[in-house]
């Protein structure tokens, strides 16, 4: 296997940046995807309750073979340009293209317009995300420079979501809808972000051998190559469906179950501000912590929360942003170590000499249950939805919007933490047992600034 041409030392200010500023544009494409897209299709385009839930679904599970195939395939590029540079360029170009089709339907467009609009827009992001990501693995294989890294892209990832938060507030109740302001607002900052990471950030990724097969199947057997990975895979898996469970459904609690419509918006700025304030926190005051540590805390954190939704209180517009900061402040900290985490499997299949510990089969791979599941969990959230008689695009909506669009949610939450809990304690259990690992040893000029 070639030596993974990773840089011992962190990374410098200006690269820092240009490895952050693509998260900062996939903030606003998931912030819309996740909080703003399923409203969008309900009350905007009028279409029904069913009919949503397929589409919401849908885009969660056409980022998984978009995934996979980049996993495989996009650190066996050209030597001349990089190995993900292309990939870059041309997930860029479909994630624009599906983007500028979306915003040309209307409520007049069947549900296989907007189906086709959809899968370039999200098939692209897929490849961006998952090429970026490996970008950002190889970046630096010093301890705290990848802290730095995955911190500071955590940081812009919650800055994106506070900018485009803001979007959203500034255009409810008015034309383009918070949806259609955001994607708007990404068709630009989009290949802006993408250019600043190819042109300042080199592209370290060694092009692996010719095209084969079984590479499309590299990221699918990484995740049962260890029982470290499986487990580790089970806990993208549940943190996935947690986050689909939380996030999809959010401006129907609001909208539906407490009657403060109004505030939707407001709420899911108010998470993305304390989500910075949670990251910066972490970063400042957890670096001495152990990511499955901070992983487990966040769990007892995120179950907590779900009983307390089940007792908020309608028409509390207090309440309602007392209960968005507490979860806004621990929504990015969980992910934030799985990264983490991830790094550290990658780093041990490396020093054991692995064929298979390339940085992007590793991302693909892990992500791949997190979208798997996210996508799975909308399913069977909207099902109950259907299943309750909830359609927010009805005139009569639900006899008990309390069933279906808050304590429904609120024991999703609390099913998958309690699982997410016994997975942590094993996961800790086999660290524990395992011995410790040799870290490859620092130039005495290695720079150790802080973010």
């Amino acid at each position: 296997m070639p030596r993974r041409p990773t840089d011992l030392r962190a990374p410098s200010r200006v690269r820092l940046l240009a490895l952050s500023l693509p998260t900062f544009v996939f903030a606003g494409y998931d912030l819309a995807r996740r909080s703003f897209l399923a409203a969008y299709l309900s009350y905007d385009l009028g279409m029904p309750i069913g009919d949503v839930g397929w589409l919401v679904m849908l885009v969660g599970l056409a980022s998984i073979p978009a995934e996979m195939i980049a996993g495989g395939l996009c650190d066996r590029g050209w030597r001349r340009v990089g190995a993900r540079t292309l990939w870059m360029a041309g997930g860029t170009v479909s994630s624009v293209g599906g983007g500028v089709a979306l915003l040309a339907l209307d409520r007049s467009s069947g549900l296989l317009s907007l189906a086709l609009a959809m899968l370039p827009l999200v098939a692209g992001w897929a490849i961006c995300n998952v090429t970026h990501g490996a970008w950002a693995l190889e970046a630096t294989q010093d301890n705290r420079g990848r802290a730095q890294v995955f911190g500071l892209r955590a940081l812009a990832g919650i800055g994106g979501g506070v900018a485009f938060s803001l979007i959203g507030v500034m255009q409810a109740g008015q034309m383009p809808s918070p949806f259609a302001a955001i994607l708007i607002a990404l068709l630009v900052a989009t290949p802006l972000a993408h250019l600043g990471l190819i042109a300042l950030v080199p592209d370290r990724a060694e092009p692996a051998g010719g095209l084969r097969r079984a590479a499309l199947f590299a990221p699918i057997r990484l995740l049962f190559a260890t029982r470290g990975n499986r487990r580790l895979a089970g806990l993208f898996a549940l943190n996935g469906a947690h986050t689909a469970t939380t996030t999809v459904g959010y401006l129907y609690l609001v909208g539906a179950a407490l009657a403060i419509p109004e505030w939707g918006p407001t709420g899911i700025l108010l998470q993305s501000i304390c989500a910075a304030v949670g990251i910066a926190a972490v970063i400042t005051y957890g670096s001495r912590v152990p990511p499955i540590q901070t992983l487990r805390v966040i769990c007892w954190i995120n179950l907590l929360l779900a009983m307390a939704l089940i007792a908020l209180p309608p028409g509390r517009p207090a309440a309602l942003m007392l209960w968005s900061a507490l979860f806004g402040l621990v929504s990015a900290i969980d992910f934030m170590a799985l990264r983490v985490l991830l790094g550290d499997r990658l780093d041990l299949a490396a020093r054991a000499d692995d064929a298979s510990a390339r940085a992007a089969a590793y991302y693909a791979a892990f992500h791949l249950p997190f979208n798997l599941c996210a996508a799975l969990a909308t399913g069977v959230l909207f099902a109950g939805y259907r299943l309750l008689g909830f359609d927010p695009a009805a005139a009569h909506g639900a006899e008990h919007p309390y069933v279906a669009a808050q304590l429904m949610p609120a024991l999703y939450a609390l099913i998958l933490m309690t699982a997410s809990l016994r997975l942590v304690r094993r996961y800790r259990q086999e660290q524990a047992a395992a011995p410790a690992p040799q870290a490859p040893a620092e130039p005495e000029s290695t720079s150790t600034e802080q973010v």
